[in-house]
């Protein structure tokens, strides 16, 4: 006969769904000063030990091992400050003094593509094998400070007040990223044949393998980077790589690249602040759709570039549909506190996992 799963003496039989001894059960069906307490055991089996216990010495004994509610002590770490007052300092100083001057050239698109080049050409590649705080607040550095230049070529943008424009850069910096990371990493794969499909731009000309790669992840948060994951992916673009076979081999030209940045960017703008921020990018996606119409038309002679306009802004709604994804994510990982992270601009990391 088993033993009773409470006490560990000889079983008499199920008692509530359990396989107990006649004393452990009789446990559950006491009530204070009543006649049962005072009854001597029936059971052969039942000693005077297992009598006057009460309870069972332990809450193992008593529930058995845990399955799904897990008890840790406490753990709480004194919470990572990122401070990005310094940095912001220095995007409004590129938007005090903006692009050079004078820029030749016919229209705000073909503006936007000129600074593009000039930002890209000082890119120099490197690969890199562990990333750590140091190069995910560099690649935070770059993307600010590069998408806050770029900006600065288009006369739109260049005459708004200044609030709006640091409002504008909160919220694409990440955004123009990820699609900066993505087209770079195309570029890369058609430079390179033997380019393994797991090698990966992640920013500032900085190549990795991801199935290698190891990541700190320390200094964010408690848990490890395996569990992070499901947070971060949308981040680093690892739901999307499918993406980049499709820009591969739509074979871009800079002026289709950087209006896909331009419309990612501020079509995120308009549906995160909506109102009158909402009525200043639709004005800047108007202008732009124009000054495409015209590449299209004149430059290219392609009467009908529709099919072709709607390739590229599919592969725009996928990244804004990931984003919105990991949106929800982001709120679980604010409920159950997943990082200890603390922002002095809370409002630059939404929609990054982070917050």
């Amino acid at each position: 006969m088993s033993s009773c799963e409470v006490c560990g003496q000889a079983g008499h039989g199920m008692h509530f769904g359990v396989n107990t001894c006649r004393a452990c059960a009789a446990f559950f069906r006491r009530a204070a000063e009543s006649k049962w307490d005072r009854m001597k055991c029936l059971s052969r089996f039942c000693d005077e030990r297992n009598r006057k216990r009460k309870l069972p010495q332990t809450v193992e004994l008593l529930s058995g091992k845990p399955h799904f509610v897990l008890f840790h002590s406490s753990t709480q770490k004194t919470k990572t400050y990122v401070d990005m007052s310094l940095l912001m300092s220095q995007a409004m100083d590129i938007f005090k003094f903006g692009a050079e001057k004078p820029l030749i050239a016919k229209n705000g698109l073909q503006k936007l593509k000129y600074g593009l080049n000039c930002l890209k050409k000082n890119e120099e590649r490197h690969k890199i094998e562990e990333v750590t705080r140091k190069e995910i607040t560099s690649f935070w550095e770059h993307h600010v400070l590069t998408t806050a230049k770029w900006l600065t070529y288009f006369d739109s943008f260049d005459v708004l007040e200044m609030d709006f424009k640091i409002d504008i850069l909160k919220a694409v910096w990440h955004v123009w990223g990820r699609l900066d990371k993505m087209v770079a990493t195309a570029l890369y794969r058609t430079n390179n044949k033997n380019a393994k499909f797991s090698e990966k731009i992640i920013g500032n000309g900085v190549l990795t393998d991801i199935s290698l790669v190891r990541v700190d992840s320390n200094w964010m948060s408690r848990y490890s980077t395996e569990q992070l994951s499901y947070f971060l992916d949308g981040m680093r673009g690892l739901d999307l790589l499918h993406l980049i076979d499709e820009i591969q081999s739509l074979d871009l030209t800079e002026t289709e690249l950087t209006f896909m940045l331009a419309h990612l960017c501020f079509q995120y703008v308009a549906s995160r602040y909506g109102e009158k921020m909402s009525e200043i990018m639709e004005q800047f996606l108007g202008e732009l759709s124009n000054d495409l119409h015209e590449y299209y038309t004149k430059d290219r002679m392609m009467i009908r570039y529709s099919g072709r306009l709607m390739k590229l802004l599919r592969i725009n709604k996928e990244i804004l549909e990931n984003i919105r994804l990991y949106r929800g994510r982001a709120e679980v990982a604010k409920v159950f506190d997943v990082f200890h992270l603390d922002f002095s601009h809370p409002e630059m990391f939404r929609d990054t996992g982070l917050m």
